[in-house]
């Protein structure tokens, strides 16, 4: 069932959701207030407090990208795929929590949330090729991370674009 209701929104605003409906990234102002209740009921942002965002226990931060490579580029290398497996399992833990995706039954359901989560955007690419586009973490930690939410032995198939492939093994 759904409801009509009317909202009065700033000039600002109304111009901001013109401009995107103009360059197709939306269709309608239904769609993107569809799109920001379906973010606030995931982020939980109904309990959200200015600078604090916790999903369920989970606190949550926003961080650039370069921040993250900055603290990723002090983990040793060969530490990398041992702090993804580390990784892998919080992950789990919270998508079994907060979603309940069970990560190694439901690999679809997974990567949906990694990649609207930031973390890339991944896909299968055939039943034993996984790949990520744009990925946040370096190839040996995503391995890491993937083996430990998937339940799975993956090897890395390196490419020199800003894309990782994983063959499962």
């Amino acid at each position: 069932m759904s409801r009509v209701t009317s909202v009065e929104l700033d000039e600002e605003d109304v111009r901001y959701i013109e401009n995107l409906i103009a360059e197709g990234r939306i269709r309608s102002l239904k769609e993107f207030v569809e799109k920001c209740v379906k973010f606030g009921i995931s982020y939980t942002l109904d309990r959200w407090q200015p600078g604090v965002m916790n999903v369920g226990p989970v606190r949550v931060i926003v961080l650039m990208k370069k921040a993250l490579e900055l603290l990723v580029e002090h983990v040793p290398p060969e530490d990398h795929e041992d702090v993804g497996r580390e990784i892998g399992e919080i992950v789990s833990s919270f998508l079994l929590f907060q979603h309940q995706v069970e990560c190694s039954q439901d690999w679809d359901a997974a990567f949906k949330i990694l990649s609207d989560m930031g973390w890339g955007q991944f896909q299968k690419s055939s039943e034993i090729i996984i790949q990520v586009v744009s990925p946040a973490l370096p190839s040996e930690i995503m391995k890491g991370c993937l083996e430990a939410m998937l339940n799975v032995k993956l090897e890395v198939i390196h490419l020199k674009i800003d894309v990782h492939q994983f063959k499962v093994l």
